[in-house]
Order: C-alpha cells, then sequence, then structure tokens
C-alpha cells in the first residue's frame, strides 16, 4: 500500500524488532520521519540505521513517564511536531507464566498491566498533550484479539488489551472535536521472533492455532504495518474511535472441525 505521509513526523514504540519494525519502516517507506522507541537500546540503534535518515532512535522505557515526556519531546525538537504516535510497545506471560485466574502470577499481572495498560496511557496523555496544541494529529494503539475475544491462561494480557480498546474508544470520543482521530489495530496471531519460539516450534500446537483462522496462516508483521499505516493517512480522514482486526478471519468465529 501507498499512503502519502510525506513530512508527516511519527513516533513508534516498542520498535526495535517484530510488528512495531515492521511499522517504522512502512511509515518511513511512505514519506514519514519516524522517532523509533525501545528498551532495547542496541536493537533499536541498529533498526533505525538500518532505515536510514531521517529515523533517528530514543530509548524509552514506556512505564516511566518522565521518559515518555523526554521521547515526545525529542520528536518535537528534532522535527518541530508529531503527527502520528503508534504506541506498540507491549508484553504477554511467557508460557511458564501462563495459568488459570487463581493461580496467575501477581508479579506477571502487575507487570502486564503496569506496561500494556498503564504505558499505553503515558504515551497516549503525553502525545495528546502535544496534539491538542497543535490542534491535529492521530495516534493508533495496537491491542490484540485478545482484547476482542477472551483467551485462556492470558488473564493479564485479555484484560489490559481490551482496555486499550476501551481508552481508545474513550479518547476518540474526547479528541475527535480537538482534531485529533484516535484508533486501535488488533492483530491475530502474527508470525515473530517471540510467537515463533512460543506458537509455532510446536507443531502440534501450531496446527491448533491455526485451525481458528479461516486463512489457515499467521499474519506476518507487514500485514498490521499495512494497517497502521492506513489509519495514519488521510485515507482514514474520517476513521475514528474504531478497532481494526486484523486477524484472518479469527475472531469470526470459524472453526475448521464445526
Amino acid at each position: 500500500m501507498q499512503v502519502d505521509l510525506q513530512d508527516k513526523v511519527a513516533v513508534v514504540t516498542g520498535a526495535a524488532q517484530g510488528i512495531g519494525k515492521a511499522i517504522a519502516e512502512t511509515l518511513a517507506r511512505n514519506g514519514a520521519r519516524v522517532v523509533l522507541s525501545d528498551v532495547q537500546a542496541q536493537t533499536g540503534a541498529a533498526t533505525a540505521a538500518e532505515i536510514g535518515a531521517p529515523a533517528v532512535f530514543v530509548p524509552c522505557d514506556i512505564t516511566d513517564v518522565s521518559q515518555v515526556e523526554a521521547l515526545v519531546g525529542t520528536a518535537v525538537e528534532r522535527f518541530g511536531r508529531l503527527d502520528i504516535m503508534v504506541n506498540n510497545a507491549g508484553v504477554n506471560a511467557s508460557r511458564e507464566e501462563r495459568a488459570t485466574t487463581d493461580r496467575f502470577p501477581l508479579q506477571t499481572w502487575r507487570r502486564i498491566i503496569e506496561v500494556d495498560l498503564n504505558g499505553t496511557f503515558y504515551c497516549c496523555r503525553t502525545a495528546a498533550a502535544q496534539m491538542v496544541a497543535q490542534k491535529s494529529g492521530t495516534i493508533i494503539n495496537i491491542s490484540s484479539v485478545a482484547g476482542v475475544v477472551a483467551l485462556r491462561l492470558q488473564v493479564a494480557f485479555v484484560a489490559a488489551k481490551a482496555a486499550v480498546i476501551k481508552l481508545t474508544e474513550a479518547m476518540a470520543c474526547e479528541l475527535g472535536p480537538r482534531g485529533i482521530r484516535v484508533n486501535a489495530v488488533s492483530p491475530g496471531s502474527t508470525l515473530t521472533d517471540g510467537t515463533r519460539d512460543l506458537f509455532y516450534a510446536d507443531k502440534e500446537m501450531s496446527a491448533r492455532l491455526l485451525s481458528f483462522i479461516p486463512q489457515g496462516r499467521p499474519g506476518t508483521v507487514r500485514d498490521i504495518a499495512e494497517a497502521v499505516a492506513f489509519l495514519a493517512s488521510d485515507a482514514a480522514s474520517y476513521v475514528n474511535g474504531h478497532n481494526l482486526v486484523v486477524d484472518g478471519g479469527w475472531t469470526s468465529g470459524f472453526s475448521r472441525d464445526f
């Protein structure tokens, strides 16, 4: 997909690798000036160098409000404004941490809520303040199909991602009249280094997972990035408060064996 993002200024969190990297690359390819951020400083800097000028990397832990403010401040200082904020950074429970609610580790709950929900809110709040001052901008929150249909053994991730969708809707109501659009993208099972190890290395688990997806394959990071590029562009100028599910049909209720 080709959209016109020429000279738009974008910040992408969790951009060192995976979906975030693909989003940053896609926005840059369509003309945006991109500030990448991540807690993985070395990998993030290498990704920014790979994309090339004018992409830059700023290390940021989104659970630290002061670091989030510094991230947005750097983008504005460097490029003069902030047009696109993509809140992609997030975590989930490891295979060892996954458990039913009665046994779900409290430290895992706190970690996931702090990053996936609180950190996303900190980024939204900081970006919104800049965009309100400009009277323009768009915020795109990366949620998950887990925020649309509940998944077992991942109660914290499900709760956080569902909350991100409602956060998106609430912000759209508040900020729409001020020239700012807020939308979400909810990926289905997407092939990354993390999901390859967690789900797709096991043939039986992989087959079970794919049996829920009508298209019979996992998504690619490019699939998600293209959806973000659309929402970031003027082609989506009347799309606000929407959760764009990119899941190959997973949440349609498809079951191969029914």
